[in-house]
């Protein structure tokens, strides 16, 4: 077996395939890549190929761009087995396990701690202070794995799913509330709201920082053509009460090609439960106009229970629960 750095975009089209076969769970098949999501990240790593030179050009003139795809690969019968992604999280100094994945021939090898060790020490070499990854609550191996690299649980993130989506009536929205839309390039209200909301138990792993919310302008470069390349639609909205606080946001991104999955995202103040149901209705209907035929997808923190609710009762069933662990560096 050898470790090497990931190499991209060589290992794009391999490590595509791999995690794909990678993550699927005979046991438990909710846990697994179904087969909508294996077509989106097929999708994903063909658009991120056509794009690369462009994305190599920016990294040239943005260090933030040059931390988006790092991680370790471990080999072994002339193909890539084993592997862990980074990131690191806008222009601060938290970073993120995205994937950390061994093919189950290739399992209770050593590979996975191999490279996420491998993966940990690049961190620190690039000055990471903190980081956090998710694993199936049930996944017993992969936590203890990571307990003993010294992660704690944190946080917990319940994943819905919706797999025959229909219009449904929409609550109205309680008054003395208002809805706007949210552009792209206001990061400012995305990172006020959070600082007000976030737990404090999640700060230590995933401080609330201008870094993580603010884009470089590479970015924002970069961003708009990504969703063009891969024929996605997103929207964005605020909901303020009466004085002009925001007390939640709230979004969606549809896939137009009749192909994948899509995906609601909503963060919302815990002390105003009672317009949850009102901005997931509204989240739902549009996503059913834009892309009607394709799974609904969201992962909602276990601390906002009044959208849980307002999931469920659109009904949408809980598929797993990722919990979040996270370690100093």
């Amino acid at each position: 077996m050898a470790l090497r750095a990931l190499k991209l975009p060589e290992d794009f089209t391999s490590l595509a395939d791999m995690v794909c076969d990678t993550f699927q769970y005979p046991e438990n098949p909710d846990w697994s890549v179904q087969t909508d999501e294996k077509e989106e990240i097929g999708h994903a790593v063909r658009s991120f190929k056509r794009m690369w030179p462009l994305f190599r050009l920016l990294q040239a003139v943005s260090p933030s761009l040059r931390d988006l795809f790092r991680g370790y690969v471990a080999i072994e019968d002339g193909k890539i087995v084993g592997v862990t992604i980074i990131q690191r999280r806008g222009t601060t100094d938290a970073w993120g396990v995205d994937t950390v994945g061994v093919l189950p021939a290739y399992r209770r090898r050593g590979l996975a701690r191999a490279c996420l060790e491998k993966s940990l020490d690049m961190m620190k070499a690039r000055g990471a202070k903190r980081t956090w990854l998710g694993v199936i609550n049930g996944n017993t191996p992969a936590q203890r794995l990571y307990e003993s690299l010294g992660f704690e649980v944190y946080d917990g993130i319940l994943d819905y799913t919706l797999t025959d989506p229909v219009h449904q009536p929409i609550r109205p929205l309680l008054n003395g509330y208002t809805i706007s839309r949210l552009p792209d390039s206001d990061w400012k209200t995305r990172f006020d709201l959070e600082r007000r909301i976030a737990p404090e138990e999640t700060r230590d792993y995933e401080p609330i920082e201008k870094g993580r919310f603010r884009r470089p302008l590479a970015m924002r470069l970069l961003y708009p053509i990504t969703k063009l390349v891969q024929r996605r639609k997103q929207a964005d909205f605020v909901v303020r009460e009466s004085g002009g606080e925001v007390v939640g946001r709230f979004g969606y991104v549809v896939s137009l090609r009749g192909k994948g999955v899509n995906n609601l995202r909503i963060r919302l103040d815990p002390k105003h439960p009672n317009v949850a149901a009102h901005l997931f209705g509204k989240m739902l209907d549009d996503v059913i106009s834009l892309s009607p035929k394709l799974r609904i997808e969201i992962g909602i923190p276990r601390w906002m229970p009044a959208v849980i609710a307002a999931a469920e009762a659109c009904g949408f069933v809980k598929r797993v629960e990722y919990l979040k662990m996270g370690r100093a560096l």
